[in-house]
């Protein structure tokens, strides 16, 4: 059983590295992720270094000519510094996702991220993954045992009525896919990243 649980969480890791979606990076997206936060500190700092590393080598020189923009305003203090830092912030954030190769929607106000990207920064902290695994180990077992259940139970009566029929056929399309779909995900790997 032990060994079981590893392998699912191991799946269940690789899952959480291929799936990400728009909206899963959101996070970056906001005025307290690691993007924007990268991006105040370099212009407290005056320390491009800071901020580079969010970016790939395309967008290296609009950030860079932006980050010498934005610094010489933030240097004037008061309401220059408050608007140099929205600026250069959106400006990171923006190219970051063009690095991506993810659309930019605007610099979303600061919120709390998602549990689960929460215990996964938080294991980079701690250096312990454990947490992660047994998120995604939970989560995957209790999905993939309430769409078998469900194709299980159709199964029992698809003969007693075209309905059941019917039930049968969808709950199994919704197993199978979501398995697949799972699956397909993992070995896929991650869908886009800096430095691909």
């Amino acid at each position: 059983m032990q060994r079981t649980k590893i392998i699912i969480a191991a799946i269940a890791l690789l899952m959480a590295v291929s799936l990400f979606n728009t909206k899963s990076y959101a996070h970056c997206d906001r005025k307290n992720g690691p993007v924007a936060l990268a991006a105040k500190e370099a212009l407290r700092t005056q320390d491009f270094s800071k901020v580079v590393i969010w970016v790939g080598e395309e967008q290296e020189d609009e950030l860079r000519k932006k980050f010498r923009q934005s610094l010489s305003v933030y240097q004037k203090g008061g309401d220059s510094r408050e608007l140099a830092k929205e600026y250069f912030m959106s400006t990171t954030v923006r190219l970051h996702r063009a690095a991506e190769g993810m659309p930019f929607t605007g610099l979303k106000p600061a919120g709390p991220a998602a549990k689960d990207i929460q215990v996964a920064e938080k294991a980079l902290k701690t250096g312990n993954l454990d947490p992660v695994m047994e998120m995604f180990s939970s989560k995957l077992e209790d999905e993939s045992q309430k769409w078998f259940q469900k194709a299980l139970e159709a199964k029992k009566n698809k003969n007693e009525s075209i309905e059941a029929g019917r039930e049968w056929a969808d709950m199994y399309v919704k197993y199978i896919v979501y398995l697949h779909k799972l699956y397909q995900k993992i070995e896929q790997g991650p869908p886009h990243g800096v430095g691909e």
